[in-house]
């Protein structure tokens, strides 16, 4: 189409044209009529170039608001996968369960929850006090009914500020090959299995996959409630396409004073614990989490148990495992003349120790009558444990930086030096002690045995890592249950060796994941910075 300044030239030659043809001074009525009818089309056309520019100008405004709710929903959407970063190795439609929606019904918003009061707090009311709901609803929003620029949006101006969808995730290897199950009559491969086997070939750090992110952003202006929201009519759109990097994750995560797997009986609600507390979710745990320390949802799972050293027999008659038994009375390990299996190097404030490791199987342990296992200080003592533990009244396993006519500890340096052996001096640590439980659970998921059970002021000073356990502490009067830190399946269920105290049950005095050398299975993958970002469709 000709422009409007074409159209005015050729109108006004039409007028000069006709005037001069007619010369006469009858035609002047001619001559109005022609100038009359040039300015009311150039008055038109004037009106509909400037209401054009005024829909472009609109139109782009709109375009660019779109783009901005569009990135908005990234960034989103990005945060929500970091803190939630299990739900990033699952595309977004699939066969259950391998889809967010499944694995979003299952799932909890996992992070770090700190009680910041002065006065215990359970593990429920410290995440929900702070937002922890299941990550079903947030999905939710994001998948299907949209989540709006402004939050918790109350009136139609909130609702006209734009909102995104996710509308599609998909994972592929770091060359771009997509990553989808592979069917099998035998046994079909699964996306998480696959992105398991990627993970384990690369370094921690290092990229193994990428999640494909596609974010949908509307705004329309005239959108009264959330039903408007994602509608053709007056609604300006923008479709925006990111690549998230997946890589191995080092473990992030705090050291767990308590860490219980699977809770399914209530715990008492007014035992204390001065621990970190790491849980899949809350369900069950009713334990009071005293001020200044934290709650820790997380997916990750137990790391798996050592294996034993091999046991004394015909080929192996010098192994330097020791098989105890069950010990019912005092003993101090190690023994006279037991020999260390191995030694460990620690380095304290610049200084190399070589701390000498002794390992022991056991089948039971029941000390009552004031009997106790005394650890000595800078040796570092491993039991394996294939059965229960029951003490009770004033029993100890003593693993404490103590000094006798044999070693002395310095309660400051936590140096250990012997008499009989000057030159080689020794490193206390409180995870100088590891008690293992092999022990099974063979009565479902409620059972309560095998157990690891304090009563009456018993204590236990060092690291218990139990995973198929019940473990807990009952009365525990002077005493603090555990000093160290405690892994197991659950914590103090009452009919076995819970009961409803008021009193602190575990002191967390371990913090260090290389001082206990075992790695959690299960790591959240990190989630990398967004890598590409392109524009799809108009």
């Amino acid at each position: 189409m000709k422009n409007s300044k074409e159209e005015l030239l050729n109108l006004w030659l039409w007028v000069n044209k006709i005037n001069k043809n007619n010369q006469e001074k009858g035609n002047t009525l001619i001559v109005a009529i022609g100038i009359g009818l040039v300015l009311i089309i150039a008055t038109s056309l004037s009106l509909f170039n400037s209401s054009k520019d005024k829909t472009n100008v609109q139109a782009g405004e709109f375009s660019k608001k779109t783009m901005a709710v569009a990135e908005l929903g990234v960034t989103r959407v990005h945060n929500f996968l970091a803190k939630n970063s299990k739900l990033a190795e699952y595309p977004l439609k699939d066969e259950p369960p391998e889809n967010w929606e499944s694995q979003a019904g299952t799932m909890q918003l996992e992070g770090t929850f700190t009680n910041t009061s002065s006065t215990n707090s359970t593990c429920s009311s410290l995440t929900s006090g702070a937002g922890g709901t299941t990550v079903s609803t947030t999905v939710g929003k994001f998948q299907t009914d949209g989540d709006t620029v402004v939050e918790s949006p109350s009136s139609a101006s909130d609702f006209r500020q734009g909102a995104f969808k996710v509308v599609d995730y998909r994972l592929t290897k770091t060359n771009g090959e997509p990553i989808e199950r592979i069917p099998s009559p035998i046994k079909t491969i699964t996306i998480k299995e696959q992105l398991d086997e990627l993970s384990d070939d690369v370094a921690e750090g290092e990229i193994y996959a990428h999640g494909i992110l596609e974010i949908e952003s509307q705004i329309n202006p005239g959108a009264n409630s959330a039903s408007d929201l994602f509608t053709n009519t007056n609604s300006s759109q923008s479709n925006v396409q990111v690549t998230i990097p997946l890589r191995r994750a080092t473990v992030s995560t705090p050291f767990p004073g308590v860490w219980i797997s699977d809770q399914q009986i209530g715990s008492p609600t007014n035992s204390i614990i001065d621990a970190t507390l790491l849980v899949p979710d809350c369900d069950n745990m009713g334990l009071n989490i005293a001020p200044g320390n934290d709650v820790i949802i997380s997916s990750m799972g137990f790391p798996p148990l050592p294996t034993p050293p091999a046991e004394t027999n015909l080929v192996n008659p010098n192994s330097k495992y020791y098989d105890l038994g069950n010990i019912t009375d005092s003993i101090t390990l190690p023994r006279s003349g037991d020999q260390h299996i191995e030694t460990q190097a620690i380095t304290q404030n610049g200084t190399t120790y070589n701390v000498k490791v002794y390992k022991y199987k056991v089948n039971n342990i029941n000390l009552n009558g004031g009997e106790k296992i005394k650890i000595v200080p800078g040796r570092k003592v491993v039991i394996n444990l294939y059965g229960n533990i029951d003490i009770g009244g004033s029993q100890v396993i003593d693993n404490s930086c103590t000094t006798t006519t044999n070693y002395i500890c310095d309660p400051v340096t936590k140096i250990v030096t012997y008499p009989t052996d000057l030159f080689n001096p020794s490193v206390f640590r409180r995870e100088n002690l590891n008690i293992f439980g092999y022990g099974v659970n063979t009565g479902g998921v409620t059972s309560q045995e095998p157990h690891i059970c304090l009563a009456g002021g018993a204590e236990v000073f060092g690291f218990v890592f139990a995973p198929d356990y019940a473990v807990g502490a009952a009365g525990t009067g002077a005493g603090n249950g555990f000093t160290g830190a405690v892994w197991a399946r659950m914590f103090n269920p009452p009919s076995t060796c819970g009961s409803n105290t008021g009193q602190v049950v575990v002191v967390q005095d371990i913090t260090d994941w290389d001082a206990i050398g075992l790695v959690p299975t299960n790591i959240p993958p990190q989630i990398g910075s967004i890598t590409q970002w392109q524009r799809i469709g108009g």
